[in-house]
């Protein structure tokens, strides 16, 4: 396979990565509100499942396949911001909501949650443009 075809793959891997991630993003938020895991642990393993290893793991593909395109520019440093934001904004849909809505008493969201949401994009967007660059210097 010639170099432009692996590059061209990344590019539609990136394009279907983003798709997946926003559709997992919405299918984390609609497990919150249509499974209500308020029964016994299961607010525990929701969050255990959702935001300490699907979203992040999740965000931190994404951002190593931006990481490795540089064709996108300086869009692709935006990806660790837009998944730090997006974590958050599933914390604002869940948690919060349902806090603000009297369903529970879960403490609200502060700057150590959108650390948390930027911390796998920036690992991964940083092991990207590493692997891009080690790559580029062996040619």
């Amino acid at each position: 396979m010639k170099m432009g075809m692996w590059i061209e793959r990344a590019g539609r891997a990136l394009s279907i990565a983003i798709v997946i991630y926003l559709l997992l993003w919405l299918a984390c938020i609609l497990w919150f509100w249509l499974g209500m895991p308020f029964s016994g642990g299961g607010i525990f393993a929701y969050t255990l499942l959702v935001y300490y290893i699907t979203l992040p793991a999740a965000s931190a593909v994404v951002c190593s396949l931006a990481g490795w395109r540089t064709e996108a520019g300086k869009a692709r440093l935006l990806a660790p911001l837009a998944g730090a934001l997006l974590y958050v904004a599933a914390l604002l849909l869940t948690f919060s909501l349902s806090s603000a809505l009297g369903l529970a008493n879960i403490a609200p969201v502060g700057l150590a949650a959108f650390l948390a949401g930027l911390a796998p994009g920036m690992i991964g967007f940083a092991c990207g443009w590493a692997l891009r660059r080690f790559r580029d210097s062996r040619r």
